[in-house]
């Protein structure tokens, strides 16, 4: 009986906690898929398709550059006033911009106005993202089951891709069943109406956790040794979630690339972009399930991370040189499956590394700072890379960099965690209370 309470209880959190992960990259993928059809709507004076796409993609980073301030504000609030009061408020903010991006006129209606809102609404959800990441986080890993926490924290990254499938299978059908001109229009509004459904189910969801709240955890007093070690592991788990950051928006960069840069249909970058999703997400399924029967998954990571370096150019080559579905997916699916197999020792390593009493606040303030400087500013700087150069193999060869980056951060947290495990008990030497013989 025990035993079922404790995994209801635990199936809460964990529903509480990945609801407003998946409703925040719904909204931001959804920004993501459609930036072509929102450049057109708001950013109407550019020269050309990838100017405008550029202006919708600077707009795109702009809601990263709060999220660090957002990790900031929000996680001393959740330290104050508990992490459902946090949650609460983190959710609302990305509901209400939602239902700006939906709601905003196009510029040919307000003029500068539109570009403005738009601005704002972005802002709120960066903010509202650097705020939920911690504590949503910090809350998966401390309700999962004994032993679990890492490989449970992946759920945070399965969140964004289940989010992120969710607004690329309602691309899909909308440039399926509507004309280019109705898409362009109107039609991409749809996925932001449609993630306002999710609003009030997420926040019953966090009201009902507010019940069963875990208990924080004890701030222990810790020495200069423990300090330093502490800020040695902050780099590398910095480096890691960098480099998984960047990958990440290579990726989700893949409807824009297919449309904007070799010039295929709607359609057929959102076909290939789902495949690809829904490979990554039975990836990670597949991933927490090795790493929770292996926990000591160096070398299959080691393979996998150096195979996803040698393939990432060798695709990107193979979709540019012949365009069409079958590459597309080609490209999709092999990036995300690969990337997606190895998240779950990716995302236990890096929150193992950080102290207990004050993972929220850290995951939260490194996760938004790696996401904000370079997160926000993968997509349009591969976007300029390629308009200046002409050159549209930029993101196999950055896929390639950040997987050695990724690889080298995983290596280095592990031999920090090993020294840590290993390290010999200071001894503190006896007092004198007498000569000495």
């Amino acid at each position: 009986m025990a035993q079922n309470a404790g995994r209801a209880r635990a199936g809460i959190l964990i529903g509480a906690a990945c609801a407003g992960n998946f409703l925040e990259f719904y909204n931001f993928m959804a920004y993501a898929f459609f930036a072509p059809m929102i450049g057109h709507a708001f950013f109407p004076g550019g020269a050309g398709t990838l100017v405008n796409l550029l202006y919708a993609l600077m707009t795109f980073a702009v809601g990263f550059v709060m999220r660090p301030l957002g990790a900031v504000i929000v996680g001393r609030f959740a330290r104050a006033r508990g992490q459902h009061a946090a949650l609460m408020s983190t959710f609302a903010m990305m509901g209400l911009g939602s239902f700006l991006i939906a709601a905003t006129p196009p510029a040919a209606s307000i003029g500068i106005a539109a570009p403005i809102v738009i601005i704002f609404a972005r802002m709120l959800q960066g903010f509202s993202d650097g705020g939920e990441v911690g504590p949503a986080t910090d809350l998966l890993y401390s309700a999962a089951p004994g032993g679990l926490g890492g490989v449970f924290g992946t759920l945070q990254y399965m969140t964004q891709l289940l989010g992120s499938l969710l607004a690329v299978l309602l691309g899909l059908v909308l440039s399926l069943t509507m004309s280019h001109d109705a898409l362009f229009a109107w039609g991409w509004r749809v996925p932001f109406i449609l993630g306002l459904v999710i609003v009030p189910a997420g926040l019953f969801l966090r009201s009902l956790a507010a019940g069963h709240a875990i208990a924080p955890h004890r701030h222990p007093a810790s020495s200069p040794e423990d300090r330093r070690a502490v800020r040695k592991v902050i780099l590398f788990v910095f480096l890691a979630i960098v480099s998984g950051t960047v990958s990440t928006y290579l990726r989700s960069f893949g409807v824009s690339y297919a449309v904007s840069v070799l010039h295929l249909s709607p359609a057929t970058g959102m076909a290939a972009m789902t495949a690809g999703l829904a490979f990554g997400a039975l990836s990670v399924l597949a991933s927490m399930a090795f790493i929770a029967r292996y926990p000591d998954p160096t070398g299959m990571v080691i393979g996998v991370t150096l195979l996803t370096g040698a393939l990432s150019p060798i695709v990107y080559h193979y979709a540019i040189h012949h365009p069409g579905l079958g590459s597309q997916m080609a490209l999709n699916i092999s990036m995300f499956a690969l990337s997606g197999f190895v998240m779950s020792s990716m995302w236990k390593t890096v929150l193992d590394a950080l102290p207990p009493h004050s993972r929220s606040f850290l995951f939260g303030v490194i996760y938004a700072t790696a996401v904000s400087v370079f997160g926000g500013l993968t997509q349009p700087a591969v976007t300029w890379l390629i308009a200046v150069s002409g050159n549209p193999l930029f993101p196999g060869w950055m896929m390639a960099a950040m997987a050695g980056l990724g690889l080298f951060s995983y290596l280095r947290l592990q031999a920090l965690q090993f020294q840590k495990t290993h390290a010999a008990p200071r001894v503190t030497a006896p007092l004198k209370t007498g000569a000495s013989s």
